[in-house]
């Protein structure tokens, strides 16, 4: 096994012949993919996150705000979505609240001390951001508006305001913000109003001078509601009174005629003529929209509210105020919630087959539950980990239930009073979760499986046209669990699927999980970890050594990286050592900072580890590997995340990606002085994966950054020099590509790329 074979002294350096070759490769700009590039599509991994907050503008373009996943875009009433994040920074990013003046969107993004105020000036296309960087910059959004969920805005109810002379924000931290609209940017001219200390998770304007704000303390707890008077004269503030219990707790204002509702963890309300009117006392509402159609007096308001305590019937409702009266509709009758995918004929794998999603099928897998079982707002409930955030109003019919989108826990929901079943959910390209590796089954193309950190592992057995199973080993859904890596097991027929995961909070509870029936909904068997081994395994790789028996390497966060060699769950776990260069040190700061990469011919293993900034290699006889020798390290001050793949023609090749490009190193002609790669190219590096076919053998790199483009690199069978290379850009991959973090491609030429945000990306290799 591991340690018993004499170390390999090879070191870097580049065949003289590739060396001049890469050296002759001129930088290349990507082109636009018209027929010879790849066409990115979403894939069947819709809809499986939080969507907090949706808007829609004068001409009817929608735009839903992710909690990790920015903007997504809909012209068609919600029946499709594409993600619309060209301009933002990163993916992974937090939309907190969406507001349009004119032709103009607005929204409050970031999170903890950054982000600030985005701007799409062609109706949710592309964004500029803005962010905040002191005083006279736009104010921080962190949602500190629930205990415990500091730093994630989900449901921060309406936090940007306009009178049309001003925009205003409810900051965190910085009160009650404006800014003129006349100003020539977004990054400075802001101003406080009042409260300037205070942390806000709410606004409503009354049309007549005058705000209404939440103020809560920093850590979530409620310091009631205040008035805001003379915007546009001499500024005052208020506090109203508490005396009735609804203006606690309060997680969404809305001002309509002489009245301001508030819902919240005290039910739901109304202040007018000095004091609070209260209209349901339920607990835990969290969203509120609605429209007067009576004023006076006596009005007559509309309002609509959904909750995230399990009211049945009533997680979502109607409420038809009239005078001081109020009838109350519950709108989530048992049966009303439909599994088809609105606009579509297609099941969705969330509401059908996604185990513990399929369950809570209803008001609690639309809505969601409470974020801590210990928070005063959940009573004990433990539902659910998320909260509802966001209704619009598609119709408004006066008094009748009115045609809704409701955003929150699961993408988006669509509500058709006069459809059977009334609740569809609208998630068609809604791609909204974190999926943090994705692998092919080499030996059989259609069979792809991913990692995922709000679903553990997906499978599916259509080349991701369909997700058929959502798969939560046991340890991962007693831990809190997340999916980190997923391989497959080709040494028995059909290939068996081998995923890792571990705690989501700590680096702990790492465990590894084998599933030889995993299309047919087998079990899963626990592999056992190396004595004395507790952190996350947070990358594997697997290469068949003969019929039945599989070599699988795993990196344990943290610890190093093992080998367990065997068939099937039996097996014996070495661990490869370090050498006279050292060892990597597992990505103790990264718990995706890691690659591992087998050659071609299994005669070695490649890592490259982000917390050394290293490319590493061991090679491998069939029965012992060779201790770690370091093949490149990044000086850079800022390297970054890193990836390795082994060249598929070359076993001693292995190519390197990150934030300096593409390139690649020879290890076969070593010598002591290491030299450093060639790139290819200096575009960002990303994720790395190989194809190898009839016509020719490549090596793909899935470009990141604030400009992503797909890169081929041809390595053998070329037409004149080699390798040669191409960058594509394709729209659809760069609305998503900013944050890809794992990158596979089967036999057959489909291409899957995991994003940090937006789902599995899918293509056909040029």
């Amino acid at each position: 096994m591991v340690g018993t074979a004499s170390r390999v002294t090879c070191r870097v350096a580049l065949m003289s012949a590739l060396g001049l070759l890469l050296a002759a490769v001129p930088a290349i700009q990507p082109v636009h993919a018209a027929g010879s590039g790849p066409a990115f599509r979403n894939s069947a991994v819709s809809g499986g996150g939080f969507m907090s907050v949706i808007a829609e503008s004068a001409d009817g373009t929608l735009v839903a705000g992710g909690d990790t996943q920015g903007f997504f875009r809909s012209v068609d009433g919600g029946q499709s979505w594409t993600p619309e994040d060209a301009g933002l920074p990163s993916m992974a990013y937090h939309v907190a609240a969406l507001l349009t003046v004119g032709s103009t969107w607005y929204a409050a993004v970031g999170s903890a001390t950054s982000g600030g105020v985005a701007q799409s000036l062609d109706d949710g296309t592309t964004w500029s951001v803005s962010a905040s960087a002191g005083s006279g910059s736009p104010p921080i959004f962190d949602g500190t508006n629930l205990p415990g969920q500091m730093g994630h805005p989900r449901a921060t109810g309406n936090l940007l305001g306009s009178d049309g002379s001003f925009l205003y924000a409810a900051s965190f931290g910085h009160g009650l913000q404006r800014w003129s609209l006349t100003s020539a940017t977004l990054s400075a001219g802001w101003q406080c109003v009042a409260l300037c200390t205070s942390f806000l998770n709410s606004l409503t304007l009354d049309g007549k001078g005058d705000a209404f704000v939440s103020v809560i303390a920093r850590t979530g707890a409620s310091k009631g509601v205040y008035e805001v008077t003379g915007l546009h004269s001499k500024v005052g503030s208020k506090a109203l009174s508490s005396s009735r219990g609804v203006s606690t707790g309060v997680q969404e204002l809305l001002s309509l005629g002489t009245r301001v509702y508030a819902v919240g963890a005290n039910g739901i309300g109304y202040w007018t003529g000095g004091k609070w009117t209260v209209l349901d006392a339920s607990s835990h509402w969290y969203t509120l929209t609605g429209y007067e159609t009576v004023s006076g007096s006596a009005p007559v308001d509309v309002l609509y509210a959904a909750t995230y305590a399990g009211h049945g019937t009533n997680d979502v409702e109607q409420l038809l105020v009239t005078g001081t009266h109020v009838a109350i509709t519950g709108l989530v009758p048992s049966g009303s919630v439909g599994t088809t995918i609105y606009g579509t004929a297609t099941p969705w794998w969330e509401a059908t087959n996604a185990g513990r999603a399929g369950q809570n099928l209803g008001p609690s897998a639309m809505i969601g539950g409470c974020p801590s079982s210990a928070s005063s707002l959940c009573s004990g409930s433990t539902v659910d980990f998320f909260a509802g955030s966001s209704i619009l109003m598609v119709t408004r019919d006066g008094g009748a239930p009115d045609e809704l989108l409701v955003a929150g826990r699961s993408g988006v929901w669509h509500f058709d009073p006069a459809g059977s079943p009334a609740w569809l959910p609208a998630v068609e390209g809604l791609d909204s979760t974190f999926d943090l590796a994705v692998a092919v089954d080499p030996a059989d193309s259609a069979n792809v499986a991913a990692s995922d950190a709000d679903w553990n592992v997906l499978t599916s057995a259509d080349r991701m046209n369909d997700v058929n199973g959502a798969l939560a080993p046991p340890i991962f859904a007693a831990n809190n669990g997340t999916g980190l890596a997923v391989a497959w097991d080709t040494s028995v027929s059909p290939s068996a699927l081998v995923v890792s995961g571990g705690s989501r909070t700590s680096n702990a509870s790492g465990s590894i999980f084998y599933d030889a029936t995993w299309a047919t909904g087998g079990a899963w068997t626990s592999l056992p970890v190396p004595a004395g081994v507790s952190s996350r395994p947070i990358a594997l790789a697997t290469h068949t050594i003969s019929p039945g028996v599989d070599v699988l390497l795993a990196a344990f966060q943290k610890t190093g990286v093992y080998a367990f060699t065997g068939s099937a769950t039996t097996g014996v776990w070495t661990l490869i050592a370090s050498g006279t260069s050292g060892g990597p040190s597992i990505s103790p700061g990264d718990t995706h900072g890691v690659s591992l990469a087998w050659a071609a011919d299994g005669s070695a293993v490649f890592m490259y580890d982000t917390g050394t900034h290293a490319v590493w290699e061991s090679t491998f006889d069939g029965a012992a590997f060779a201790p770690w020798a370091e093949v490149y390290a990044d000086t850079g001050i800022a390297p970054g995340r890193g990836w390795v793949v082994g060249d598929p023609s070359t076993p001693s090749e292995v190519w390197i990606s990150n934030t300096n490009g593409l390139g690649a190193v020879d290890t076969a002609t070593c010598s002591s002085v290491c030299a450093l790669p060639t790139w290819v190219t200096t575009t960002p590096g990303g994720p790395l994966a190989t194809y190898a076919s009839s016509s020719g053998d490549y090596v793909y790199m899935a470009g990141g950054g604030t400009a992503p483009s797909f890169w081929e690199v041809q390595v053998t069978q070329c037409a004149t020099t080699c390798p040669s290379s191409a960058g594509f850009a394709d729209p659809y991959f760069a609305a998503v590509a900013s944050d890809g973090i794992a990158l596979a491609a089967g036999s057959d030429g489909s291409v899957y790329l995991a994003t940090l945000g937006n789902g599995i990306a899918v293509a056909t290799a040029p």
